[in-house]
């Protein structure tokens, strides 16, 4: 048997790690009724002007397919967290709001996610932190490149 390269033992740790980060993360937001990912759009909608984004663009920005972010937008809308808006300049376009409602549960749900993720890193310090953010930002450039000669 052969054994794994280094970039094959980053890999499978990050994906374990990955798991392991998770675990709290879902368990403190399910108090909310969010999960994660609901978490994720929510948050990428409040970094939005007016909170808005094209629904293809969300995809993308979450790491879903088109059909993905939609599947995971019905009951969100159902909650009254988001909303569909047409576009008055292209009907073609399909955006999404996030509603007052949504603001109200991603504020809170991000508190908590805020608790659990000083959990999740309470042994690091602050350089720590930072080094691991920038080499985990120097592999998802290098993921996507990858992606992209694929």
């Amino acid at each position: 048997m052969s054994s794994l390269t280094h970039s094959m033992q980053l890999i499978l740790t990050l994906v374990k790690t990955q798991g392991q980060v998770l675990k709290p993360l879902e368990s403190t937001l399910s108090v909310h009724g969010i999960s994660f990912t609901e978490w994720l759009v929510m948050h990428r909608l409040y970094q939005s002007s007016d909170h808005t984004i094209k629904r293809v663009s969300l995809a993308d920005a979450i790491g879903v397919t088109a059909s993905g972010v939609t599947r995971l937008l019905l009951p969100m809308e159902k909650v009254g967290w988001v909303e569909r808006v047409t576009n008055a300049r292209d009907a073609r376009v399909s955006l999404v709001r996030l509603t007052s409602g949504g603001l109200e549960a991603y504020q809170q749900a991000t508190n908590s996610i805020e608790h659990a993720a000083n959990r999740v890193t309470n042994m690091m310090n602050q350089q720590q932190i930072e080094q691991c953010m920038g080499l985990l930002s120097s592999l998802h450039l290098s993921a996507i490149d990858a992606a992209q000669l694929s």
